[in-house]
């Protein structure tokens, strides 16, 4: 029987892989999409993260060639004391939930030195949030590091802007003026972190969930300032072909609904799965969508089912019905979902005609992918940036809430006012049409010969070569 030295001396890889994600629903989702591209490459590659978390991956992607590649390596845990344990792992609770894995920095590292002695080059891809956690892996001696930012390169490129007081350009200065203090939307200790970042940034390279056709300038503008390579590798959900579609499985009940109605006459309306929202601001989203008399599909999620007991007087626990009647009385023109959704399949389904969001990134790359125009309505950090370019830059969407009174409840007529502008008027329209322009740049870019498509086959040749 060999040596463990022998075994390595014989069965040495030119290069390994090894992905660190931030263990939350959003960020995870993205570097998973990154992990299937690069092993649908042949590239060995060890997907490192809490066993729970690669548990629900393994179950989500059955059957998928790419993900069969991947070797999912387990994380126990942290033991922590129970008042000291996050209640759950969201954009609210990031900086708190830094400590807590902060405890994973040394079996990470242990994990990656070995695989560096299975391969004569390690290829460390981490969520930039995990720079601190996993500052050890740079003095492997054959490690490369990539990371990878989860917001757009005009919110990192505005947010590092106002941080580090440096960054000054005149395509910035064009819009950064109307943005929010940073401290207001990630708060108070973004200015430590974003420094730490910067201190600690030893890497080969970074990537994005973005594209040239949305932010060729700020893409440069990020690049220039960081000096390092920045690949724009998005939007994720086009790095593989498509799995198999509804129309060939079981169709989810919200794309039979979708079917039976006209062209862009549909809005979608999800504030993701880590938000939530007041009784009072549920009960007045329930009066202006059906008042609006528009169509719509309402995704009621996880966040919003556990509404916090504080903000949410007379909601009881574990409740989440909504208004007596209401269901009752908009039946056959709206829906409401309380679980998984497809929501990819839904925003580019022909029927939906516009997206009312808490404007994730995620979400607006796959709206925007889709030519869906975007009613924005921003709950915290990156969102509200996120939402200043999808309406003043992208000008493809059209302001719910303005960010300067996010302390105010939105009334329900304001949500009816927006849901009318975007689904009925001109306006609405021509949004529509400079979305699908956009959608069209962006498949067309991401085809074999199109600029996304040598970027993503260049990324490929950096970290083999």
């Amino acid at each position: 029987m060999a040596t463990n030295s022998s075994t390595t001396t014989l069965y040495l890889s030119s290069v390994i892989v090894a992905i660190i994600p931030w263990p939350e629903h959003g960020h995870l989702n993205q570097l998973f999409h990154i992990a299937n591209f690069i092993s649908s490459h042949n590239i060995p590659l060890h997907f490192i993260s809490l066993t729970n978390k690669n548990q629900e991956l393994k179950i989500r992607a059955q059957n998928s060639l790419s993900t069969s590649r991947i070797q999912f390596n387990d994380l126990i845990a942290p033991s922590i004391t129970q008042n000291s344990q996050p209640k759950d792992v969201n954009f609210a609770d990031e900086y708190a939930f830094l400590a807590y894995l902060d405890k994973l920095g040394d079996p990470i590292c242990k994990k990656c030195i070995a695989l560096s002695k299975r391969a004569k080059k390690l290829v460390i891809v981490f969520d930039s949030l995990m720079t601190d956690v996993i500052k050890d892996v740079y003095s492997i001696s054959n490690a490369v590091c990539y990371s990878f930012h989860a917001i757009p390169a005009f919110t990192m490129y505005s947010t590092f802007r106002q941080v580090v007081d440096k960054y000054q350009d005149q395509v910035a200065r064009q819009v950064f003026d109307e943005l929010p203090k940073v401290e207001d939307c990630f708060g108070p200790d973004v200015f430590e972190f974003v420094k730490k970042e910067i201190e600690c940034n030893l890497n080969n390279g970074e990537f994005m969930n973005s594209c040239r056709e949305l932010e060729g300038n700020y893409l440069d503008l990020l690049a220039n300032v960081r000096n390092k390579p920045l690949f724009a590798l998005g939007p994720f959900h086009m790095l593989l072909e498509s799995p198999e579609s509804s129309s060939n499985r079981d169709r989810h009940e919200c794309l039979e609904f979708l079917d039976k109605q006209d062209v862009n006459s549909v809005i979608f309306v999800s504030f993701g799965t880590t938000t939530t929202l007041s009784l009072e601001q549920v009960n007045e989203l329930v009066l202006g969508l059906e008042r609006s008399n528009h169509k719509f599909i309402w995704v009621l999620r996880e966040a919003d089912k556990k509404m916090d007991t504080e903000k949410c007087e007379g909601w009881k626990e574990g409740s989440f019905e909504l208004p007596e009647g209401f269901e009752e009385r908009v039946e056959g023109r709206g829906m409401v979902v309380r679980n998984w959704v497809p929501q990819l399949e839904i925003l580019g389904h022909k029927s939906i005609g516009g997206f009312l969001s808490h404007c994730g990134w995620n979400s607006c790359m796959e709206s925007v992918s889709m030519g869906v125009p975007i009613a924005t309505w921003p709950i915290s950090v990156d969102q509200p940036y996120n939402a200043v370019f999808v309406t003043n830059v992208l000008k493809i969407g059209i302001p719910v809430r303005s960010w300067a009174c996010r302390e105010e409840l939105v009334t329900s007529a304001v949500i009816e006012n927006a849901v009318r502008t975007l689904m009925g008027t001109t306006q609405g329209d021509e949004m529509r049409k400079r979305a699908m322009k956009l959608s069209n740049k962006i498949k067309s870019s991401v085809s074999p010969g199109g600029l996304a498509h040598k970027e993503r086959e260049s990324f490929i040749s950096c970290i083999t070569k």
